[in-house]
């Protein structure tokens, strides 16, 4: 139905770099799922802080979690679309 992915980016950082849900199973909490485990992984893990880049029809899903766009970077794949970089503070 889905999975998620993290890289460590230094000592305090980890980048979601993917969360993804199959489309059909979109809009039954296996996405909310998804972000609960890996938050949870990477607070027990000892990071502090999660950064992702969005596409930008996921914006909403993050900024419900708790996530705030920090910045904006250009798609790899279209020239003509951006896409928000959001942070997620795991330990305040």
């Amino acid at each position: 139905m889905g999975y998620c992915s993290l890289i460590s980016v230094d000592s305090d950082t980890v980048e979601l770099h993917d969360l993804f849900i199959e489309p059909r199973h979109i809009g039954k909490g296996y996405g909310k799922e998804l972000w609960d485990y890996a938050v949870n992984l990477t607070r027990t893990l000892g990071f502090r802080r999660l950064i992702l880049t969005a596409d930008p029809n996921a914006e909403p899903f993050y900024a419900r979690q708790g996530a705030v766009r920090i910045g904006e970077k250009a798609s790899p794949a279209r020239s003509d679309r951006s896409l928000p970089v959001m942070e997620y503070i795991l330990i305040a």
